[in-house]
């Protein structure tokens, strides 16, 4: 196993020494394990994307946009959906936390 010496800014400092502290994770080595697994997730994930579709797909809302077909803004609604998803996922992370946790 190769080792590696990191410099973190004061605030994830805080967050690595916060974390350790409430006993979320039982060291920092597994506290990056888990968050550079989920970089990886992230980086295989994206690796799927089709750069060009989804340019292609923007270009079309451009299009549809510049030619006036455009639905209204519904501000409440979005706010909605994210806070939704934000909830989600807050629970997600903390429930995948919790398998690293100490007893």
């Amino acid at each position: 196993m190769k080792t590696y010496q990191i410099s973190l800014p004061d605030d994830f400092a805080a967050f690595v020494d916060k974390a350790l502290a409430d006993k979320q994770w039982d060291d920092a080595d597994h506290l990056f394990l888990y968050a550079l697994a989920r970089v990886q997730e992230e980086l295989a994930a994206d690796a799927d994307v089709d750069v060009a579709k989804l340019r292609a797909a923007v270009q079309v809302g451009i299009d549809q946009a510049d030619r006036g077909e455009t639905a209204p803004l519904d501000l409440a609604a979005i706010w909605a959906r994210a806070q939704a998803q934000l909830a989600l996922e807050a629970e997600t992370a903390h429930v995948g936390s919790g398998a690293h946790a100490t007893g």
